[in-house]
C-alpha cells in the first residue's frame, strides 16, 4: 500500500499560496471547517483531499467569496472528492431555495440542461452548477507536494 503524503501546516500553506497567520484565523473562527482536526502539541497533517480543500479555498477568497462560504464550499468539493476518488471533476450544485448551500457530487452524474426541469438532488431544483476538474487539481498538488518534499533542512518555524 502507498504511503499518503502528508504536509504540516506550514508546508500545506506554501503548496497551497495561502498565507499560514490568515489561514490558522480562518480555522480558528469555524471559516474552514474541514481543516484537519488537530491537538495542542501536534502539528495539522494535510493530506491530498485536504489539500484540494485548501487551495479551493483560496482561490474561492481570490474570486471574491468571503471566507466563510469559500469554506463551506472548498469542504462540500473535497469531501465529495475523498468520496469519490476516481472522479475528474465534482460539481457544486446550487438550488433555488438554500443560496448558501449547495451539494458536491462527481459531475458525470449531472444531467444535460434539458432534464434539469424534472430532475431534483435533495428535492430541490437546479438553479445553478460549477464544475471543477479535480483529477487535474490532484496532479497540481501531487507535483507541488514533491516539490515541498524535495527541499532539505528546516523550513518551518
Amino acid at each position: 500500500m502507498a504511503i499518503v503524503p502528508r504536509l504540516t501546516t506550514a508546508a500545506a500553506c506554501r503548496v497551497a499560496r495561502i498565507d499560514r497567520d490568515r489561514l490558522n484565523e480562518h480555522i480558528a473562527a469555524g471559516r474552514f471547517p474541514c481543516a484537519p482536526e488537530t491537538i495542542p502539541g501536534r502539528a495539522r497533517l494535510f493530506d491530498p483531499d485536504d489539500m484540494i480543500a485548501l487551495w479551493l479555498f483560496r482561490e474561492f477568497m481570490e474570486d471574491g467569496l468571503d471566507a466563510a462560504r469559500a469554506g463551506q464550499m472548498a469542504c462540500k468539493i473535497a469531501q465529495a472528492a475523498r468520496d469519490y476518488p476516481d472522479a475528474t471533476a465534482i460539481a457544486f450544485v446550487e438550488d433555488y431555495f438554500d443560496g448558501r448551500g449547495g451539494t458536491a457530487l462527481p459531475a458525470d452524474r449531472i444531467p444535460p440542461v434539458s432534464e434539469w426541469d424534472t430532475f431534483t438532488i435533495g428535492g430541490s431544483d437546479i438553479r445553478k452548477v460549477t464544475t471543477y476538474r479535480v483529477g487535474k487539481l490532484r496532479k497540481m498538488i501531487a507535483h507541488y507536494t514533491e516539490k515541498e518534499r524535495a527541499v532539505i533542512g528546516e523550513r518551518d518555524e
